[in-house]
């Protein structure tokens, strides 16, 4: 049975950072191969590569620590006072608008000023997921610890959890933003980031972004621990 949320072991933020840093580091790696076997990743004239490695380094380590501090803090919090999924889902949403601040900067306004080929929203997507899949998994366990855990299982758990929270908040998003004429195109998101500037609509795209994301995270936490019982 999951240990009561009172129970919970204080010291956290070690477990959150590495949570955090092995999902982002998991979704890049997938994205950066994907991307990759686009025909026109590698194109002439294109020096940036030299300088990639490092990049992404930075990112997957400021994006993990940030995904990890902010979003594991906010549902550890909200965990030890027996919140239940809507409540997890507030507090990941709260935490993902704080961790989405500095890899919106890094994401947004760094590779996205860059004189390269779109990565793909089907890889990014993906890439997500499998960064969600992997945190929920490695992070969850210190929500809702378990005395007879299966590795295997608790995996298998934390992909359904992760499937079913982001594609839920993904498919009611898209209605959403479909029915009420909210879907932007290229063209006005780039007019949108001229008139105020790169760094400030990605410091907005992050916070959007990093909330949604943080919400869907801290449902699929709550929906493991109740697959768990």
């Amino acid at each position: 049975m999951p240990t009561p949320a009172a129970a919970l072991p204080r010291p956290w933020l070690l477990h959150a950072a590495l949570a955090g840093m092995i999902g982002c580091g998991l979704g890049a790696l997938l994205g950066t191969a994907r991307y990759l076997a686009l025909p026109d990743a590698l194109g002439p004239g294109w020096s940036e590569w030299s300088r990639m490695p490092l990049a992404m380094a930075m990112f997957v380590l400021v994006s993990g620590i940030s995904l990890g501090v902010c979003v594991g803090g906010m549902t550890s919090w909200a965990a030890r006072r027996g919140a239940g999924i809507p409540g997890l889902m507030a507090a990941g949403a709260v935490g993902g608008v704080l961790a989405g601040v500095a890899p919106g900067i890094l994401g947004i306004a760094g590779f996205g000023s860059l004189h390269a080929p779109y990565a793909g929203t089907a890889n990014i997507l993906g890439s997500s997921l499998v960064g969600a899949i992997a945190f929920v998994a490695v992070w969850s366990p210190h929500l809702f610890p378990r005395q007879d855990h299966s590795p295997l299982r608790h995996l298998g758990h934390a992909a359904l959890a992760s499937v079913i929270s982001l594609g839920a908040f993904g498919m009611v998003a898209w209605s959403l933003v479909g029915a009420l004429g909210w879907v932007p195109s290229f063209d006005t998101l780039a007019d949108l980031a001229i008139s105020i500037g790169l760094v400030p609509f990605a410091i907005l795209g992050g916070a959007l972004l990093g909330a949604s994301g943080g919400a869907a995270i801290g449902a699929a936490c709550g929906l493991v621990g109740r697959l768990g019982r």
